[in-house]
């Protein structure tokens, strides 16, 4: 069994709405701007293997809470970044890592998950882990990691979708508009 990915996005803002939200390329961004997109979205289109690294920057940067959504394609092209993000250990720091098992948005190669046990990774590395396979256990999860006095990581399997949203591609716009509410909110 899997979860939507689009309900586990959705727990996501309605669960911390505060929360400065940093998307992978594709696919967790197009569910993101499907679900609600909001000026606290932080979209990074082509950008593989960066999102939670710049997610710990943004973390660093400010109070607010930061959900990191990467997917596991991505997270494997930077599983060292989850050493750093245990040594620093920000409390307003969540990752979700929504893993389909594949590389959806290149054309749904399947990717090396099988293979890598990321919430085993992310334990090893410092960070508070939690696994979920429904809809519930992820709410659940994620919940448990928000109130986590620490950085932590949600690993969510979830079923493959292709969606035809897309988040504004004008990337000026998209950092203009989170930088700008970050700091009046």
């Amino acid at each position: 069994m899997t979860a939507d990915q689009y309900a586990c996005t959705a727990a996501v803002l309605e669960r911390t709405s505060d929360a400065a939200v940093v998307s992978n390329l594709g696919v967790a961004s197009y569910v993101l701007a499907a679900v609600e997109d909001r000026a606290r979205n932080v979209y990074l289109w082509g950008s593989m293997g960066v999102t939670t690294p710049v997610g710990l920057g943004l973390a660093l940067s400010t109070d607010d809470p930061v959900t990191v959504l990467d997917g596991d394609g991505s997270m494997l092209m930077s599983l060292g970044a989850l050493s750093t993000v245990g040594g620093i250990d920000p409390s307003n720091l969540v990752v979700v890592v929504f893993d389909n098992g594949g590389y959806e948005t290149t054309g749904g190669q399947r990717s090396h998950g099988e293979t890598t046990d990321v919430a085993r990774v992310a334990t090893a590395c410092g960070l508070a882990t939690w696994t979920a396979e429904t809809d519930d256990e992820f709410a659940a999860a994620y919940d448990a990691a928000v109130a986590h006095d620490g950085a932590a990581l949600v690993d969510c399997a979830v079923a493959p979708v292709d969606p035809e949203e897309r988040p504004p591609f004008d990337f000026a716009h998209v950092t203009r508009r989170a930088r700008e509410a970050l700091a009046t909110e």
